[in-house]
């Protein structure tokens, strides 16, 4: 994998971000982004010793175990708008 970001890719990302970046501001970020790419490189050759968990799960007992629970209201008390059972809400992006 690269870690030089072009400034072209820098562009596409502010495009993709609703941003207009200057001239000066895509090489600036473009040099940063490749530091930061750089930096997860160098973490890739870490030696990282094999660690031995100490968590002890025990306490958890069934809390972690997938369970549809019944909720106490009923779906027309938090909203009078539904349809098939799913909440109505107002469209908030237009299309």
């Amino acid at each position: 994998m690269t870690t030089k970001f072009s400034p072209e890719a820098v562009q596409k990302i502010a495009r993709l971000s609703s941003l207009e970046l200057t001239e000066k501001e895509t090489e600036v970020f473009a040099k940063q982004f490749s530091g930061i790419m750089e930096y997860f490189e160098l973490l890739k050759t870490a030696e990282i010793p094999d660690v031995v968990s100490n968590v002890d799960e025990s306490h958890l007992g069934d809390s972690r175990k997938d369970k549809m629970l019944k909720s106490p209201v009923s779906p027309e008390q938090f909203s009078p708008y539904l349809e098939d059972g799913f909440f109505k809400v107002p469209r908030v992006i237009d299309q």
